[in-house]
């Protein structure tokens, strides 16, 4: 259903939607998203121990304004940068425990930047975008300063908004010196129309007008120009138990970035799996999603599916 249709919508079939965890058919909303937090910190944890890495750098000035760097000290200078941004509707989820990518990754030999950022209501959705900005200029000048072969950004629901909207900001775009090294984006369950959510609870830490997210939706701001973002290969997946609103999103997504010129993007439906155990089985190197990943990383001209 098109955005333009919500207002047809009762209240709480809006709120059912956009509450993925009630999706999942593992239990019931509280134990999936309970257990995802215990699971992720788990694993996060456990990563900082085994692995070498570089924690709270910060990019800027505000305490969420840090990121994690892993296996930096131990692989070559011109090892591939994996980036990850954390879900959790800009509210909630931490960069503190978003590291259960990092082992299959360092594995096949790749960097991992785990990038937290201010959540709201602190700041506004708007200054978290411009956060994000700043921290991916920060890894994209760091990883050119130590010679890395290519950059690839991935994201988690309200993580992949912020990494799509660099896609659509031609003054960031015009002012970042090494943006040819963005080599791929990874949109995992990704919410990219904002609108929706102005009438749901979600909306009350964010504050957000239908204008105002309008304005920092990725599905609406295709009137700008993309000449300089178009050799960046589009990854976007989705669980088959996500909710059907996050299915129609990314498909819908996937298509406007067809016809903005975006010659490789590839869309996927991964069985069987959720909003939220999408990407906790990046703690897996046989997991399907792992692989197309580690692939989309090592091979600059590989087709991925």
């Amino acid at each position: 259903m098109e955005p333009e249709h919500w207002s047809f919508w009762d209240t709480q079939r809006l709120e059912d939607e956009y509450s993925p965890s009630k999706w999942s058919r593992r239990g019931p909303a509280d134990w999936v998203f309970d257990n995802h937090v215990k699971l992720v910190t788990q694993v996060s944890n456990q990563v900082k121990e085994e692995i070498q890495c570089d924690l709270d750098i910060p990019y800027g000035e505000r305490e969420g304004e840090k990121f994690d760097i892993f296996g930096a000290q131990l692989l070559p200078n011109d090892a591939p940068v994996f980036v990850y941004i954390h879900g959790g509707y800009w509210q909630a989820l931490d960069r503190s425990i978003s590291s259960y990518s990092v082992t299959p990754q360092f594995k096949a030999g790749h960097i991992v930047v785990v990038v937290g950022y201010e959540l709201a209501p602190k700041v506004g959705l708007k200054d978290i975008i411009l956060e994000i900005q700043s921290a991916i200029s920060a890894v994209l000048k760091w990883a050119a300063e130590r010679g890395s072969r290519s950059v690839v950004i991935a994201g988690h629901s309200a993580g992949s908004h912020l990494a799509s909207m660099l896609l659509h900001d031609p003054q960031w775009q015009k002012n970042e010196p090494h943006l040819d090294l963005l080599h791929g984006m990874v949109h995992i369950s990704g919410v990219f129309d904002v609108i929706p959510l102005v009438t749901t609870s979600m909306n009350l830490p964010l504050n957000l007008d239908n204008e105002t997210a309008k304005s920092m939706s990725p599905l609406h701001c295709f009137n700008q120009s993309m000449e300089k973002v178009l050799h960046i290969k589009q990854l976007l997946v989705v669980g088959e138990n996500d909710p059907t609103e996050f299915k129609r999103q990314t498909s819908t997504y996937a298509q406007a970035l067809l016809r903005a010129g975006f010659t490789d993007v590839h869309c996927k439906i991964m069985d069987s799996l959720d909003h939220f155990n999408i990407v906790e089985e990046l703690r897996n190197e046989d997991y399907e999603l792992t692989r197309l990943i580690v692939k989309l990383i090592s091979s600059a001209y590989a087709r991925l599916l």
